[in-house]
């Protein structure tokens, strides 16, 4: 058995898609609508890890809690990591925090949901 991608329901796609190519870096690879009022893209990241955001304007999904969902990303470097996010006005929700082969923290995307950075040390 082999990865495929994570999908991630959001609110608002636009946003969504701004957060995840401007602050995370990944590249557009796919961006289809299969029906009115459902839009879906495909990003990937440097390694071809995929991921994919489903805005669903037909089905009323309730967004009232914070995501269960978390994803993990490694970073070369933490602290540099910690300025461009401050620069683009990214709050962090955790950290940094020292783990034995690193440190990390979690930002939230604009659903809620967690996402780690990892620096390995």
């Amino acid at each position: 058995m082999k990865f495929k991608f994570n999908t991630i329901l959001v609110k608002e796609l636009s946003e969504s898609l701004k957060f995840y190519t401007d602050i995370l870096n990944l590249k557009p690879l796919d961006k289809f609508s299969p029906k009115e009022g459902i839009n879906i893209v495909f990003l990937k990241d440097d390694d071809g890890n995929k991921f994919e955001l489903i805005e669903n304007k037909i089905e009323n999904k309730s967004f009232d809690r914070k995501s269960i969902v978390t994803l993990g990303f490694d970073v070369e470097n933490l602290d540099q990591t910690m300025d461009f996010l401050k620069q683009n006005n990214i709050k962090i929700a955790k950290g940094p925090v020292t783990i034995p082969n690193g440190r990390f923290i979690v930002i939230e995307d604009p659903n809620g949901v967690g996402i780690g950075l990892y620096e390995n040390l």
